[in-house]
């Protein structure tokens, strides 16, 4: 009990490719499953236990839940090129991370053919901006929050301020992940093994 509350507390720094990888994808899961699943909560309020026990709905809702989860892995994964600060030559091991990260899990019914399009994406998005270039938090937010609107099952009348709910949970999420990377991250160790691994 003792040595899982130490790493629950001191947890271990990332110095792999592969652990960096858990990471990313822990860190964004979890914003987004937290994010999508309070807003739709919030906009259901008391409707919410009926909705969430029909499979239509959970079917809906898993959708936005992954597109939430791909668009937030791929900001996590620009903030940490960000910190890492390695040059544009790591930018195909960074892509192939948040590949990895979705590739954990099959490919969700409503993408048959997996993320290559997000891979994509992804890389276009390196191509335009440098390496240490630090990325506008609230921006992404804002960005990925639109994005996730666009697959909520569940709206009020208010399709602004909707948007801007989600872009609030979603900056906070990322304030915290760029907060914590100085403490979780080896940033020599993650530069020698994704070099190596280029």
């Amino acid at each position: 009990m003792i040595a899982g509350l130490r790493r629950y507390l001191f947890p271990q720094r990332v110095r792999t490719r592969g652990e960096l990888t858990r990471f990313v994808s822990g860190e964004a899961s979890y914003v987004a499953q937290r994010s999508t699943y309070e807003f739709s909560r919030n906009t259901l309020a008391w409707f919410g236990q009926a909705a969430f026990g029909d499979p239509a709905f959970n079917d809906a809702f898993a959708v936005c839940r992954w597109e939430a989860f791909a668009a937030i892995a791929a900001d996590m994964t620009l903030v940490v090129r960000s910190f890492l600060d390695g040059g544009t030559d790591l930018d195909p091991a960074l892509v192939r991370i948040y590949a990895d990260a979705l590739g954990e899990y099959p490919a969700p019914v409503h993408r048959p053919q997996g993320w290559s399009d997000r891979h994509a994406a992804l890389l276009s998005r390196f191509a335009g901006v440098a390496s240490d270039h630090r990325p506008d938090l609230k921006t992404l937010g804002h960005r990925t929050g639109v994005l996730i609107h666009e697959h909520v099952p569940a709206r009020s009348k208010n399709a602004e301020e909707e948007r801007q709910v989600l872009a609030a949970a979603v900056t906070f999420g990322l304030i915290s992940f760029n907060d914590r990377l100085p403490k979780r991250l080896d940033r020599q160790a993650l530069l020698a093994n994704l070099r190596v691994a280029a």
